[in-house]
């Protein structure tokens, strides 16, 4: 089954406004600063419209950025192995988290086992998440 753009847009838009308002919370009176809550995983009640949940289940690119830089035609057509690309960016700064080609996060390179991870220092909301899901 092909799902368009616009059908993709409309269904991020749904999912969006259930997440507001599973985040819309109304209290009588103000309740005391508490202690930030340990990390835990996310935890998010499954939709029951089938549209939103059949959109919950699509696959899409996530990608962690080393460094990237500009390179003229000419030296990639020259490149050979062996060779070294030098970037402008220190071992120490954090990698870059896209989902579909689009800046999310950023995080440091951990090692789970004998593979690598990402521990994610830094995310946008919801919102933007959902955002950078759509088209252009």
């Amino acid at each position: 089954m092909i799902i368009d753009q616009s059908e993709i847009d409309s269904l991020l838009e749904e999912a969006s406004g259930l997440a507001a308002e599973a985040a819309d919370t109304t209290t009588m009176a103000p309740a005391p600063p508490a202690p930030p809550p340990a990390p835990t995983p996310c935890t998010f009640k499954m939709p029951t419209d089938p549209n939103v949940r059949r959109l919950l289940r699509l696959r899409v690119p996530v990608i962690v950025q080393l460094a990237s830089r500009p390179m003229p035609i000419s030296n990639v057509r020259d490149l050979s192995v062996g060779a070294i690309i030098e970037f402008e960016k220190s071992v120490e700064d954090p990698l870059d988290l896209l989902i579909n080609n689009r800046l999310i996060g950023q995080g440091q390179c951990v090692k789970v086992g004998e593979n690598f991870g990402l521990r994610v220092t830094r995310i946008c909301d919801t919102a933007q998440r959902i955002r950078s899901m759509g088209g252009d």
